[in-house]
């Protein structure tokens, strides 16, 4: 085996079908009687990951005197696979980018706006995250709980930069004992624990952003100028009593 047995894992390969593939080029051009005596697998199981890693374009094979002979295809297909996977990504980039601007000018041309919305789990998460970005305007959080962090660290770092290139400045009111993350463009103040609250409010352009701490999350997004500007006075208010 590899000693990162994640390498091949990210190009989709299973346990099993690693492990045959790995066999394979120790053992060169081998009929599947060999394979199987050295997988210690089920004939059935080993035949079905051939054909899968035959499919996969990792494993090729030979016919001599009527018998298949198997061998793993070089090292090189790795690199194949990653550049499709990179041309792949970058036509999704495009065409995503034709579906934003093709649903932009829909909204744009609609009478009626969608007042509220529900997003649910680390997908709804990221949604409204991305949405606080391409506002690209300073926001207010009241009650957080650093959940954000916890549940996508990986997301969040990505996040972080887009926030930095933008400079989006934010006020966090905590309460006490909170893990209250330090960053040059978050100013944090707290209010005693006794407020705590299940719910967590982000207010950020003419949108608020209520989550609601279940498992999964669970997140109202209301639009509209009235209701951003009523929360943000809410804000403002508790800002003024609350302590560094």
């Amino acid at each position: 085996m590899l000693h990162n047995n994640k390498m091949l894992k990210e190009f989709g390969l299973t346990n099993t079908e690693e492990g045959v593939y790995l066999i394979l080029l120790k053992l060169g051009s081998s009929p599947a009687a060999s394979i199987i005596k050295k997988t210690q697998l089920h004939r059935t199981t080993v035949y079905d990951v051939l054909d899968r890693l035959i499919e996969k374009g990792l494993v090729g094979y030979i016919v001599q005197d009527k018998l298949k002979h198997y061998s793993a295809t070089g090292p090189s297909k790795f690199l194949d696979i990653a550049l499709e996977e990179t041309a792949k990504a970058k036509e999704k980039e495009k065409l995503a980018k034709e579906v934003i601007k093709e649903i932009g000018s829909i909204k744009e041309e609609q009478k009626v706006k969608q007042i509220a919305q529900i997003f649910v789990g680390n997908k709804g998460l990221k949604t409204i995250m991305n949405d606080i970005i391409e506002t690209g305007k300073d926001f207010m959080i009241l009650g957080a709980g650093g959940r954000f962090k916890d549940e996508l660290p990986v997301y969040t770092k990505h996040w972080a930069n887009q926030r930095r290139k933008k400079n989006i400045r934010a006020k966090i009111i905590f309460t006490e004992g909170s893990d209250a993350p330090k960053w040059e463009l978050n100013e944090i103040k707290f209010i005693p624990k006794m407020y705590q609250s299940p719910t967590t409010t982000h207010i950020y352009g003419n949108k608020v952003a209520i989550f609601i701490q279940e498992d999964p999350i669970l997140i109202i997004l209301i639009e509209g100028e009235n209701v951003a500007k009523g929360y943000r006075n809410y804000f403002n208010l508790l800002w003024k009593s609350a302590k560094k």
